[in-house]
């Protein structure tokens, strides 16, 4: 049934959340009419990220200066020898030990996924009375994939009197919050399922706070959890709550989530969804099946998930401090004692976002988040929470992979000083130089895909393809995944010192949907239009400009003196970064070509 009463306040919010369409008597008052005053103009600062990309700049303008004076016009005397120049060459390698060191923790998940994967969790039983489960679908104007993903819920198998489904509206345009909630009066109507149309006046909290609003509402022992653009199979429930409960059917208290694994509705579609088909696949069915295992942790990825009710007070509730409030959500769970578990068999196939316009928003809201993480937790990982010393360093490997994009970028720009100065290992032999500089990221990539695509479960929308031929074309993912990694290189670093440097609480932006499913439409069908989703701060443009224009004059310097081994990688990042901010230009050329060939 839909509920057209109101609510009262939600304790941690101070915006009134209502069921059903918003009342003129709800409204807030209009502000009163203010004389304008003489206001002194407030001085005008830099925030944070953008004074520390205009640091890094202008020290690698600086040095680069330096650089081309000593080595053309300067007489400096003998170089350094012996211990001061290893000393120097140490220091000036620091980025790339430390990218090492991620790189060890992430081949560790990966060769012993197999000890691992041989011992899948297994289900208890449900107890005699089934507990009540409320599925919570937040959305926001999300008029393409809302009744796929409402009906999708609505069919899930579970006893009637024991599931609710909160459909979690912020839409701010009209007609969507019309259609939703025409559509989930119908569906409520037809399945008899209590669906429940829920909308708030504003979206204080974002995500976040949708859900902790929602969460008051309901008395439901469980919260199955699905953005909108998943599509869960019937059988979820079924097969997740069971975990909560041991084989004689009593509760296991400590558990906090249950989270399933990420399917993939349009992985074939494009370069794009491809490349990131094969990241989802090595991070949920190796990298989650190990630390479920061994840790017994794993963050909850905001979708396709279960979380105990006990759990989410305990931990505080849902906050919108980081962007990922998730895994936030997840690490308060683990200060509060609670484990979480990963269960790979069990598969929600979900859209990947299918422009690069889209994917960028994506990714600088979970890099940005991540790092709004470390400012949070990092302090209590590292000095207050008890656990044994191998655990606390993996957990803070966790915590801070989002280093690894700070760590890369500044490699790139220190490594052509090294390579000009003599301060590399290529100076020994070039084959010291792949084996130290080329090896270990080639191999760490090749050896994650190569498993990836081997052990990953494919439940695609399609069909299940496990042939061998369907394994190698998967497998040769890797060549774009390592493409979009290092063309997103600068973006993943912007995102990364916003993080670290702005504001907490910032601004949610969803990733716009499209509800494709990589199926070719027929002759003549009209497209979904794709939605557009712009970073707004034009520092990122800024920096991966001049992030380009060092690489173009590092390559020229190289090409001049005949390094072609240093003037090759110059270009190659260049090539992935110019052309992945090009691809969207390209594309909407290619496309208005298209409309105009065919009127």
């Amino acid at each position: 049934m839909v509920d057209d009463g109101t609510l009262p306040f939600c304790p941690d919010q101070e915006t009134p959340v209502y069921v059903g369409p918003i009342s003129p008597a709800h409204a807030s008052p209009a502000p009163p009419t203010l004389l304008p005053t003489r206001v002194a103009k407030p001085r005008h600062r830099w925030p944070a990220m953008k004074r520390a990309q205009i640091g890094i700049a202008a020290a690698t303008i600086l040095w680069s200066a330096a650089f081309g004076f000593i080595t053309q016009y300067a007489a400096i005397g003998p170089k350094p020898d012996g211990w001061q120049t290893v000393a120097l060459a140490i220091v000036l390698h620091a980025p790339f030990l430390a990218i090492l060191s991620f790189l060890a923790f992430g081949l560790i998940e990966r060769f012993d996924y197999f000890r691992i994967a041989a011992r899948p969790p297994r289900p208890g039983n449900l107890p005699a009375r089934v507990p009540k489960v409320c599925v919570q679908l937040p959305m926001f104007n999300e008029d393409a994939v809302a009744e796929r993903i409402i009906t999708a819920a609505c069919a899930l198998q579970w006893p009637r009197e024991a599931l609710e489904v909160q459909v979690l509206d912020d839409s701010t345009d009209e007609a969507t919050r019309v259609r939703v909630r025409a559509f989930c009066e119908q569906i409520a109507a037809e399945t008899g399922v209590d669906c429940r149309w829920i909308h708030r006046t504003d979206r204080q909290g974002y995500k976040a706070g949708a859900l902790e609003a929602a969460r008051i509402m309901t008395d439901a022992r469980y919260f199955a959890i699905f953005d909108a653009d998943f599509i869960p199979p019937p059988d979820f429930l079924a097969r997740t709550i069971p975990h909560f409960y041991d084989i004689t059917g009593r509760s296991i208290p400590d558990l906090a989530v249950v989270q399933a694994q990420w399917g993939h509705l349009n992985d074939t579609e494009s370069f794009l969804t491809c490349a990131q088909a094969l990241w989802v696949d090595d991070h949920h069915t190796l990298q989650k099946t190990w630390r479920s295992g061994v840790i017994g942790f794993v963050n909850f990825t905001g979708t396709a998930g279960v979380w105990r009710r006990e759990a989410i007070a305990a931990a505080g509730g849902w906050r919108a401090a980081s962007l990922v409030e998730d895994c936030e959500l997840s690490i308060r769970a683990l200060f509060a004692g609670y484990r979480t578990r990963f269960v790979g068999s069990i598969v929600a196939p979900a859209e990947l976002p299918n422009t690069i316009a889209a994917y960028r928003s994506q990714q600088k809201r979970w890099t940005q988040g991540w790092a709004q993480l470390q400012r949070l937790h990092m302090k209590t990982l590292l000095l207050r929470y008890p656990t044994s010393l191998a655990r606390r360093a993996y957990l803070l490997y966790f915590a801070g992979i989002s280093w690894q994009w700070f760590l890369w970028t500044m490699w790139i720009l220190i490594l052509p000083f090294l390579i000009a100065s003599g301060l590399w290992l290529g100076a020994l032999g070039m084959e010291y130089a792949v084996a130290a500089y080329v090896f270990p990221p080639l191999f760490f990539a090749l050896f994650a895909g190569m498993i990836a695509a081997n052990e990953a479960r494919p439940t695609y929308a399609l069909q299940s393809r496990n042939g061998l031929g369907s394994r190698l074309l998967r497998m040769a993912r890797v060549v774009p995944y390592m493409i979009l990694n290092t063309g997103m290189m600068p973006h993943h670093f912007c995102a990364f010192l916003e993080g670290m440097l702005g504001p907490l609480h910032a601004e949610f932006v969803r990733t716009p949907k499209t509800a494709s499913t990589g199926i070719t439409s027929a002759p003549g069908t009209p497209k979904t239009p794709r939605p557009k989703a712009k970073v707004k701060d034009a520092s990122y443009l800024w920096f991966e400009l001049f992030f380009s224009v060092t690489l173009i004059a590092w390559a020229a310097y190289f090409i001049h003196v005949n390094q072609s081994f240093a003037a090759f990688w110059s270009l190659w990042i260049l090539a992935c970064v110019a052309g992945l901010r090009a691809a969207p230009a390209l594309h909407a050329a290619f496309l208005a070509k298209d409309s105009a060939n065919a009127r």
